[in-house]
């Protein structure tokens, strides 16, 4: 696996993380970071790995977790959270989105 897709993807969802002031539950953190593995994989199997490819999954990865943000547990004096069910609610609205799905 390109250690270096996975960390720019992952740096980029944990800044729209940020931006959006939500958090993923325990859960959740486990199975989004398999779904960057599983992307990269994706990538590297489909040798679309060029830097306008990388943009585009960043693009993908940005509109999915709008999309999970959109179906967030709000919580006071803290970040939002989003869990599971987020993810599958979300994941089945956008699908196909390449690289994820």
């Amino acid at each position: 696996m390109n250690e270096q897709i996975l960390r720019e993807l992952r740096n980029h969802s944990n800044s729209v993380f940020n931006r959006l002031n939500i958090e993923l539950s325990e859960v959740l953190k486990r199975n989004f970071n398999e779904l960057l593995e599983d992307s990269v994989n994706r990538m590297e199997r489909e040798r679309r790995t060029s830097s306008s490819d990388i943009e585009t999954a960043k693009s993908a990865y940005t509109t999915f977790i709008n999309q999970m943000y959109s179906h967030r547990e709000k919580r006071i004096g803290q970040k939002d959270i989003v869990r599971y069910q987020s993810l599958t609610e979300s994941k089945s609205s956008l699908c196909p989105l390449w690289p994820i799905c």
